[in-house]
């Protein structure tokens, strides 16, 4: 079986061969191409897309004075020292009574009708494209997350119409790449804190729950699949997670809640794509707990068909030493056999 045949498998929950990895240095069942380009019909001066200390920007901002952008959907961003990708200080629907007149950026239709389909279609690794209309994301930096979080309880009526617009966007782009080897479709969509989801179960299956099943019907009718990145501690979501649709759910901190509980609960209905996790075990630096941690998960999960293993792609931002992630990774590759 090759790395497209294995993934497709395990997403399937069919035998394979052994557990799907997606490792550093190409060492990975995955392969993406960029599909979801905007439309390049931005009205806005084009140095204000740039990071810089705009003054025109800063001026709409309080209490700001470092590197500030726009961003594609007219929100303003904001860093310091060049550190980080930034953060959004401003977003473009500030007040809902503009509702009337924003309109999302377009998909850029020629970009796609340019992607070699013919490559994607033979390639041997499972092609995985990301949507940059991710279903919660877009809201929060749109509205603020302090002001979204407190729509979903004052404003239902105005989300839901904001997020009927990135339902339409998503579908628009399905359709697009239906018949171009895409395999699955990924979103960013952050659902939690440390220990609870941002918002209560209940709120998240009257707005955003019909969204994503929405999309993931789309995708199932034409044989593709839904991606979920989603940092935090979801686990109240988990039923609705997988009631919509959504067929890998990439964790970061899947030791918060338990591997075998997982495995167990959700092994044979939902795909963990997961490195070891990221602030329980790994920044402690400690071999054996480092090595045990990684025998315990992969067990958790073997001859379920439901774990892609992985690494943390940037180490270093979490004060991780990429020997103590090899410790890791060795553990996992003498045990990758799915017997």
């Amino acid at each position: 079986m090759n790395s497209r045949e294995i993934l497709k498998n395990i997403i399937n929950h069919k035998p394979a061969e052994r557990v799907a990895f997606d490792f550093s240095q190409g060492r990975t069942d995955f392969t993406g191409v960029h599909v979801c380009k905007f439309k390049d019909n931005c009205t806005v001066d084009q140095t204000l897309l740039e990071w810089n200390t705009q003054p025109e920007l800063l001026s709409q901002i309080d209490h700001f004075n470092g590197e500030v952008r726009y961003d594609a959907f007219g929100n303003i961003y904001g860093r310091l020292n060049g550190a980080t990708k930034g953060e959004c200080v401003k977003g473009a629907l500030h007040d809902w009574e503009n509702i009337e007149t924003y309109t999302l950026p377009e998909i850029d239709m020629e970009h796609i009708k340019s992607i070699d389909i013919e490559t994607l279609k033979t390639n041997d690794k499972y092609v995985l494209v990301c949507s940059n209309y991710a279903v919660f994301s877009v809201l929060r930096d749109i509205r603020l997350i302090e002001n979204a979080l407190m729509d979903v309880m004052l404003e239902e009526d105005n989300v839901k119409r904001f997020l009927d617009m990135i339902l339409q966007r998503n579908l628009q782009l399905v359709d697009a790449i239906k018949d171009c080897g895409v395999d699955g479709l990924m979103f960013f969509d952050d659902w939690g804190a440390q220990d609870r989801t941002f918002i209560s179960p209940d709120a998240f299956r009257r707005l955003f729950k019909p969204v994503y099943k929405a999309i993931a019907d789309r995708l199932h009718e034409n044989g593709m699949h839904l991606v979920l990145h989603s940092c935090g501690y979801n686990y109240e979501f988990m039923e609705d997670f997988v009631d919509a649709g959504i067929d890998v759910l990439q964790f970061d901190q899947l030791g918060a809640y338990g591997y075998e509980k997982m495995a167990e609960e959700f092994g044979g209905r939902v795909t963990f794509w997961s490195p070891l996790d990221i602030q329980m075990t790994l920044p402690t630096g400690d071999r054996a707990l480092i090595e045990s941690e990684a025998l315990r998960m992969i067990q958790a999960f073997k001859g379920k068909g439901s774990l892609i293993l992985k690494d943390y792609p940037s180490y270093g931002d979490i004060e991780v030493d990429e020997e103590w992630a090899t410790w890791a990774r060795d553990v996992f590759m003498k045990n990758i056999a799915n017997d």
